[in-house]
């Protein structure tokens, strides 16, 4: 059996572009066989996927690795529910919040 095993391996994908409150965010949508609709936020070269707050804050091992980032603050994931995206590439793990506007793109997204 042949399964995709790369990003570009997956044949349905698109780029969309959303202007929110006047900045411009980049979404790579894909349709896998299997996991379905795939929404990934594009930012500076770097792909996110949603993720939330409580299930980040209750895993041991993504916790553990957030907490290794400079750039990111813990205690968000206790502070309110909410989502963060969080990725990875060939230098480490990259998240940030998310803002309530990005989860309403994504949902919309979904739906559509």
């Amino acid at each position: 059996m042949n399964m995709p095993n790369s990003r570009w391996d997956v044949p349905d994908s698109s780029k969309i572009v959303a202007n929110i409150n006047e900045k411009e965010y980049h979404f790579i949508v894909r349709i896998h066989p299997l996991a379905g609709k795939i929404i990934a936020l594009f930012e500076n070269g770097k792909e996110y996927g949603l993720l939330d707050k409580q299930i980040a804050s209750r895993n041991k091992f993504i916790r553990s690795e957030l907490t290794k980032l400079e750039h990111f603050n813990i205690d968000i994931l206790y502070d309110s529910p909410g989502w963060i995206w969080i990725g990875m590439d060939q230098y480490g793990l990259h998240a940030r919040e998310a803002t309530n506007s990005e989860v309403e793109v994504i949902v919309k997204l979904q739906g559509d």
